[in-house]
């Protein structure tokens, strides 16, 4: 049987992407991959009683945690004829509060939404379909241009984004802007991992689910915005473009990842329901390289051409 893995799929985005999934992918199985096994097998329970999808099960995985990326790909590989059909990478973390760092020592917002989604799909490629699905969650946040209340990335080098040197910059500022170029990373490593892919029938697409008030982004946010983010901003979903509330979102990912309408979509970002172009950075093809090789050395992974 194949398989559809979901990071990030216990609650927001990919809780609904997963639920959506459930629904139309009827003869697959889905894999929730949870750092709470207890709270990733509630949420599977929830999901087959929505469903009545039977083929569910959660896997302990946390995504700081490289030796834990190494084990969740162990225990995959155990499985009879295991065969990955599509990975949606969209778990995702902001914080604008004091660094964290991650279980290997990198900064905790480059090493979880850049690193963990590129050393699993780095672990789990020899597993997948020959037309496997490789979807990365970004954010339309990674482009300057398009003026967004949020601080702009900077694209430095993966070493120092893993080890960034301390500054004396508000820390709002500098959790924004990490933020902002973890998304631009899985958009320059969704076109360099398609580049290094085209000999084969793999898929690799980046997503932007818009600004999607009501999910967890904000937790490190103040209490005033959190508020908002909440109970006030949900109703921008009804005035505005691409503001979209976490199921619309979701049901969105599910179906990119799994429409036939999108089949052809290969080395893309697809927002707002559309096909677009990204930054200028995005394209920088030595930014693109240096972010390849840096990834590949950071998490000791191998890449075989």
């Amino acid at each position: 049987m194949d398989s559809i893995i979901i990071t990030g799929a216990t609650s927001g985005i990919g809780f609904e992407c997963a639920l959506r999934m459930a629904r139309i992918a009827r003869n697959e199985q889905i894999i929730i991959p949870a750092r709470n096994i207890k709270t990733g097998k509630e949420v599977v329970e929830k999901i087959k009683d929505k469903t009545g999808h039977i083929n569910l099960k959660c896997l302990e995985l946390d995504l700081s945690s490289l030796q834990s990326i190494r084990q969740f790909s162990q225990t995959l590989s155990e499985e009879n004829r295991l065969s990955i059909s599509i990975l949606i990478n969209n778990a995702g973390i902001q914080n604008i509060s004091k660094t964290q760092y991650t279980t290997d020592g990198f900064e905790q917002t480059f090493g979880v939404n850049h690193l963990g989604a590129f050393a699993l799909t780095m672990q789990l490629l020899p597993f997948m379909k020959k037309d496997c699905h490789i979807i990365f969650t970004s954010s339309e946040t990674h482009d300057p241009a398009l003026k967004k209340p949020i601080a702009p990335p900077v694209y430095t080098s993966a070493q120092e984004l893993a080890f960034p040197k301390e500054t004396s910059e508000k820390q709002t500022i500098i959790g924004q802007r990490r933020y902002s170029t973890s998304k631009l990373c899985n958009i320059m490593m969704t076109y360099e991992l398609q580049e290094r892919l085209k000999k084969t029938n793999i898929r690799v697409n980046a997503y932007d689910p818009g600004m999607t008030p009501g999910t967890g982004l904000a937790k490190t946010y103040p209490p005033v915005m959190r508020f908002l983010w909440k109970n006030v901003f949900p109703a921008l979903t009804l005035l505005k473009s691409n503001i979209n509330t976490p199921a619309q979102a979701g049901r969105n990912l599910a179906n990119l990842a799994y429409s036939e309408k999108y089949k052809d979509l290969k080395g893309i970002y697809f927002s707002d329901g559309k096909v677009v172009k990204t930054s200028v950075d995005s394209y920088n093809k030595e930014f693109q390289k240096d972010l390849w090789k840096g990834s590949l050395r950071l998490t000791k992974t191998t890449f075989n051409e």
